[in-house]
């Protein structure tokens, strides 16, 4: 499945088969809080947007698919929130 456009953003670069990069908070909250892919790092881009790099892409786009199809494993709610700070975190801190 495709995913969709809103928070999918493909790296211009030679990794691209490697990282996902996702624009939305609460996707991206998901999968950090998950221990199945892990957050590389994030990008700023010239609007201000900020996209977080997961890897391995293949594991990260499977997670993605069934967060939107509400087949994604659960996790426990601590984990999601402790994680939608962290992020927060990374965009305001500006690290």
């Amino acid at each position: 499945m495709l995913l969709p456009r809103m928070i999918r953003e493909r790296i211009g670069m030679d990794n691209s088969d490697k990282l996902l990069e996702i624009k939305d908070l609460s996707v991206s909250a998901y999968l950090y809080s998950t221990s199945v892919v892990t957050l590389i790092g994030k990008r700023r881009l010239e609007n201000g947007d900020v996209l977080f790099q997961f890897s391995p892409k293949a594991l990260a786009e499977k997670l993605v698919d069934q967060y939107w199809n509400l087949t994604a494993p659960a996790i426990q709610p601590k984990q999601l929130f402790n994680a939608q700070r962290d992020l927060k975190d990374m965009i305001f801190s500006g690290r």
